[in-house]
């Protein structure tokens, strides 16, 4: 219990201080709210169909790109997908929601993270521009019912301290989107709280 007053401390004062807007946007909400007291879920593996990189396809953004750097953004989504899991499960589970990874036949609340957009930025001595990650999160009936859906974006600026790289920053927006993912998650799940 007195973890989960420090989540709603620390997300009440984030609250205050963005002027009372949760960091989601929320497209979809159930009600009643089926989640409540519920405290199972399945998380499946970022879904980046139809990804935008900027203002290209991801084929076009690869195609104009070398096989190393095509590589290192493959494994990106694959850390980015690791990241958002990890983090996602961290927060839920502190307030005791077991968020399992998708194996087999689910028999839950499904969890289905899907990428869309990404924009690198760029870092120069002189001038500079975050990343950016939107990410659409749908929880599912076990039946494939969309209950809930909410948009989470992120920005992470570049800086000379080890995050120049695009592929860092992505890193850093997914462990922010998988926190705010358990956020949310544990607003539904403890509705009254």
């Amino acid at each position: 219990m007195l973890k989960r007053f420090w989540l709603f401390a620390a997300v009440f004062f984030a609250l205050f201080a963005a002027g009372c807007a949760p960091p989601w946007t929320v497209i979809k909400q159930a009600e009643p709210n089926p989640f409540a007291g519920k405290k199972e879920f399945v998380v499946l593996p970022i879904d980046y169909e139809g990804l935008m990189v900027g203002n290209k396809t991801e084929a076009e953004y690869l195609g104009e790109k070398k096989d190393k750097t095509v590589d290192r953004f493959e494994q990106d989504k694959v850390d980015m997908n690791d990241l958002f899991t990890t983090n996602l499960q961290a927060v839920a589970k502190d307030e005791g929601i077991d968020v399992d990874v998708a194996a087999g036949e689910v028999k839950t609340f499904v969890i289905k993270p899907h990428i869309g957009f990404m924009e690198p930025g760029f870092y120069a001595v002189v001038a500079s521009a975050p990343s950016e990650v939107v990410l659409r999160l749908k929880i599912e009936d076990k039946d494939g019912k969309v209950l809930d859906e909410i948009e989470i974006k992120h920005q992470t600026p570049p800086s000379n301290w080890g995050n120049v790289a695009a592929g860092s920053r992505y890193r850093q927006d997914a462990e922010w989107i998988g926190r705010v993912a358990g956020r949310y998650l544990t607003t539904r799940v403890y509705p009254d709280d």
